[in-house]
C-alpha cells in the first residue's frame, strides 16, 4: 500500500486566504454563509427526520442532481456495481458480527514513536480498511484523570454552563476553553497522534492541504453516567446532502457513481480538502473539515459501558450509503425519486435499518474496544457511528472530543474565528448559545488562556 507522506510544502496562511487560492466551489460567500449558524428549535432539528418507512422526499431539483451524478452511459455499470456491492456486504456482515469489537484496530502509541511518527505498515492497512482505531497510551492515565477532575470541578463552580440534554441528567457540557481542554488539545503527544492519523491520507501535488500541521476545532466533552440512555442514533459527520450536492464533494465519490466502487479510496484527500460540507448553515452541519473525528478517553470506557460504536468498513458502507438514493426497494436503478435516505439540507445525516437494510446495522455496528484514560479513539469522517443505547457499567464513560483538522483553504476561515472565540472566551461558530442565560466562559476568570497551550504549533 502507499504510505502517507506530505506531498507538498505547506502554503502560507496568506496564500490560503487569498481569493486566488480559493476554488470556485469554496467561494468566499460560501465560507461566510456556512459560519452563519441557525439555532435549532428543538434538538431533533439537528438531525434529519427518521420517521416513516420512507423518508420525506426532497425537492425536484434533487432528481436532476442524481442525473447529473450518474450519466445514462453508466446506468448499466452502476446497476451491476450495486449487485456486486450487496453480495460483498452480505459476506462482510458475517465477518464483522463474528469479530465484534476486535474488528476495530488497536495500536500502542509507542509503535508510532518507533516508526518515525507514522503507523507501522500492517497497522495502517487495517486502520484504512476499518476506518477507525484505538491508540493506546497517548496520555498518561493520571494526567487524563486529572483533566477529568478539572473539568468537573469547573462546571460545578459555574452552574450556568449548559448541560445536554438537561440539567438533571447531563451528558455533554458546553465548555470549549477550559484549562484542561486547552492542555489536552495542545499536548504534544495528542498532536503527534493526530499527525500520524492525518498521514493515512494521500494527496496529489495540486491539492492545497497540509497533512502535518493541524488547525483547531474546539468541541465539548462528555461524562455519561451508569444507567443513562444514549443520545445519538447511527449517523455520519462532515456534511449530509453536501456529499451529493456540492460539486467538489461529489468528485470525492466519482468512482462510486461510475460503477467502480471497488476503486474508491476513502483516504484520497484530493477534492475533500476543497469540498463544502455545510451548504445551508444548519445546526446539524459543521463549518470545518474534520478529516477524522476523535475522542480522548478520560475514564475507563468500553463495551456495555455507554461507549462509542462503529460500522468498521469504510469502503463498503460509504459505497452503499452514496448509492442508496439511486435504487428502489427492489434494488433496481431509480433516477427519478428524491429519497435521499437520511440526508437533508442543513441537518445531520442519519442511517436507519429500514432505509439501509443491507447494512444490517444490528450486526455491523459494534462497540469500540476498551479505552482507558489517555487512550485516543479515531474514526473516518464518513464512518457510520453512534453511542451505545445503554450504559450498564459501574463508572462514568467520559471523553474529550478532539478531532483531526488538517490545515487547508476550507479551514482557514474557521481557524481564524476559533482563535477569536478562544481569546474572547465565547462559543465557537458552530455552537452558538441556545439562550441569553447560557453561561459564557468569558466571564470566568478560571477559564483557559494562551499560557495553557502546551505546544508552539499554534504560536
Amino acid at each position: 500500500m502507499a504510505t502517507a507522506v506530505v506531498f507538498r510544502s505547506r502554503p502560507s496562511i496568506d496564500s490560503l486566504k487569498s481569493t486566488r487560492s480559493i476554488s470556485t466551489t469554496t467561494s468566499r460567500s460560501n465560507i461566510r454563509h456556512r459560519l452563519q449558524k441557525t439555532l435549532p428549535t428543538q434538538d431533533k432539528d439537528i438531525w434529519a427526520s427518521n420517521e416513516g418507512i420512507k423518508p420525506k422526499p426532497l425537492p425536484a431539483k434533487f432528481s436532476k442532481l442524481k442525473k447529473h451524478l450518474v450519466k445514462p452511459e453508466d446506468y448499466h455499470a452502476v446497476q451491476a456495481s450495486w449487485d456486486r456491492l450487496l453480495v460483498a456486504l452480505e459476506q462482510r456482515v458475517k465477518e464483522i458480527e463474528n469479530k465484534g469489537p476486535t474488528a476495530v484496530p488497536v495500536v500502542d502509541f509507542t509503535e508510532i514513536q518507533q516508526s518515525n511518527g507514522q503507523f507501522p505498515t500492517e497497522i495502517a492497512y487495517l486502520i484504512r480498511a476499518a476506518g477507525c482505531c484505538v491508540v493506546r497510551g497517548v496520555i498518561p492515565r493520571a494526567q487524563a484523570l486529572d483533566w477529568k477532575a478539572s473539568l468537573l470541578s469547573y462546571v460545578k463552580r459555574h452552574p450556568d454552563i449548559r448541560r445536554i440534554p438537561n440539567d438533571s441528567d447531563p451528558q455533554i457540557y458546553s465548555t470549549f476553553w477550559q484549562k484542561a481542554q486547552i492542555e489536552a488539545r495542545s499536548h504534544p503527544a495528542v498532536i503527534r497522534t493526530q499527525v500520524a492519523m492525518s498521514q493515512l491520507y494521500t494527496a496529489s501535488g495540486d491539492t492545497q492541504v497540509d497533512l502535518v500541521n493541524q488547525a483547531l476545532y474546539a468541541d465539548r466533552w462528555r461524562v455519561r453516567r451508569p444507567g443513562s440512555v444514549g443520545m445519538f442514533q447511527p449517523h455520519l459527520d462532515n456534511g449530509s446532502i453536501e456529499r451529493w450536492e456540492d460539486e467538489e464533494y461529489g468528485r470525492v465519490f466519482r468512482k462510486i457513481w461510475k460503477g467502480k466502487w471497488e476503486e474508491y479510496d476513502a483516504w484520497d484527500m484530493d477534492h475533500r480538502a476543497e469540498a463544502v460540507m455545510d451548504l445551508y448553515g444548519g445546526p446539524g452541519a459543521c463549518s470545518a473539515f474534520r478529516s477524522l473525528q476523535g475522542l480522548l478517553s478520560i475514564d475507563d470506557n468500553g463495551p456495555r459501558c455507554g461507549t462509542i460504536q462503529f460500522l468498521p468498513d469504510i469502503k463498503l458502507s460509504t459505497a452503499y450509503i452514496l448509492l442508496r438514493p439511486f435504487f428502489n426497494d427492489q434494488n433496481k436503478l431509480d433516477m427519478d425519486s428524491t429519497y435521499f435516505y437520511g440526508a437533508a439540507p442543513g441537518q445531520g445525516q442519519i442511517v436507519k435499518d429500514v432505509w439501509h437494510p443491507h447494512l444490517q446495522l444490528n450486526k455491523t455496528i459494534i462497540s469500540c474496544p476498551k479505552a482507558e484514560p489517555g487512550d485516543y479513539v479515531f474514526w473516518h469522517c464518513d464512518l457510520v457511528h453512534k453511542v451505545e443505547e445503554e450504559h450498564n457499567g459501574t463508572n462514568d464513560s467520559s471523553v474529550v472530543y478532539i478531532p483531526v483538522v488538517p490545515l487547508c483553504t476550507y479551514n482557514i476561515g474557521n481557524l481564524i474565528d476559533q482563535r477569536k472565540a478562544f481569546l474572547e472566551g465565547v462559543p465557537p461558530p458552530d455552537m452558538p448559545p441556545q439562550s441569553e442565560s447560557e453561561g459564557f466562559e468569558k466571564g470566568h476568570e478560571d477559564r483557559g488562556t494562551p499560557d495553557d497551550i502546551l505546544t508552539d504549533q499554534w504560536g
